[in-house]
């Protein structure tokens, strides 16, 4: 369990690896929402594509509850809305709430679209705005659970799972599902973890009318698609570059590009820290992503930007906590 929460909480793939000034809401149609966790607790903010402007759009939790606050920001189409992740109920009968919510760009009229009691996250609307997908703590039997993909109406109605496993021994955590600009694929990153330990991640992509699997880049995760539909960009610790350690250590993540079928893997950053959560910019020549490059030792994540060819990466945040999950507004 504590490794599921982990991928929902972090929203970046644990299988794979063992504040801000003030400001007023703008309207500028590129701003990129971001996940601020200060000591394990986290609030959405909102800042320019430059790295300027900021203001938080969620609250603290509740006080005297176990609430880790929200996380996981996510455009709708339209630019007017944000699906998010929340446990701002706190714990539950011993189980801490991870919910699906909706809000305003602007923070308000926050509305809660799950209410399972089980954890989900990684929300991703699709391209019509109608439906939105996520990744769900699914029963399996035997007390057992794996992740799955799952898809909603935008107002949290008709849930139809998406993504099944056949049941064998270890856990399979299906997260991070990205629709492609067309809507008629989605892709997503599938963690297998066997019982000795063994942790594996894999992009595949689906088709979320028939179900079909396709497997698209082994040792990779965290797929986002270009706005074109042509390539994507992702995570993987196949070149053994660096190696980042928290409790245990594990190979550090650095950022690839390919197309859109898995052919043609280019790598991007070529750094000994551990980069990741990485999104196109509207205009398909820039991706925002994560590092923990400007402090090695305390993991001190930060926003970048670098274009598309590997040049000119750009700073955008400067900040005591750690600044996760970028998501560019269209």
């Amino acid at each position: 369990m504590l490794v599921v929460l982990a991928v929902f909480e972090v929203a970046s793939i644990a299988l794979l690896t063992a504040c801000a000034g003030g400001g007023t809401a703008n309207e500028h149609r590129s701003a990129i929402a971001f996940t601020v966790n200060d000591d394990g607790f986290g609030e959405i903010w909102l800042m320019d594509s430059d790295g300027g402007n900021r203001i938080r759009l969620t609250s603290p939790g509740l006080p005297g509850t176990d609430s880790s606050g929200s996380t996981s920001p996510a455009w709708s189409p339209d630019g007017d809305h944000i699906a998010f992740v929340s446990s701002g109920e706190g714990v539950v009968e011993d189980q801490r709430l991870l919910e699906i919510y909706v809000m305003r760009a602007d923070g308000s009229e926050s509305r809660r679209l799950t209410t399972d009691r089980v954890p989900d996250g990684t929300p991703a609307w699709s391209p019509d705005g109608r439906r939105i997908a996520f990744a769900h703590l699914s029963e399996v039997g035997s007390g057992d659970v794996d992740v799955v993909i799952v898809v909603m109406d935008a107002d949290g109605q008709d849930r139809v799972q998406v993504t099944r496993h056949p049941r064998t021994p270890g856990m399979v955590v299906d997260t991070h599902p990205v629709w492609s600009p067309d809507g008629s694929r989605m892709s997503f990153t599938r963690g297998t973890l066997s019982p000795s330990g063994l942790a594996q991640a894999t992009i595949y992509t689906i088709d979320p009318a028939s179900g079909t699997e396709r497997l698209v880049i082994e040792d990779a995760a965290e797929p986002a698609w270009s706005p074109d539909g042509g390539r994507i960009v992702f995570t993987s610790v196949r070149d053994h570059n660096g190696e980042t350690c928290f409790h245990e250590c594990g190979p550090s993540r650095e950022l690839y590009v390919a197309n859109a079928d898995g052919t043609g893997v280019r790598r991007l950053t070529r750094n000994e820290a551990d980069d990741h959560s990485p999104v196109f910019a509207p205009d398909g020549e820039r991706i925002a992503f994560v590092s923990d490059r400007s402090n090695r030792g305390e993991h001190e994540n930060e926003i970048y930007v670098i274009e598309l060819d590997g040049g000119r990466l750009e700073r955008l945040t400067t900040n005591d906590v750690w600044d996760l999950e970028p998501y560019w507004r269209r």
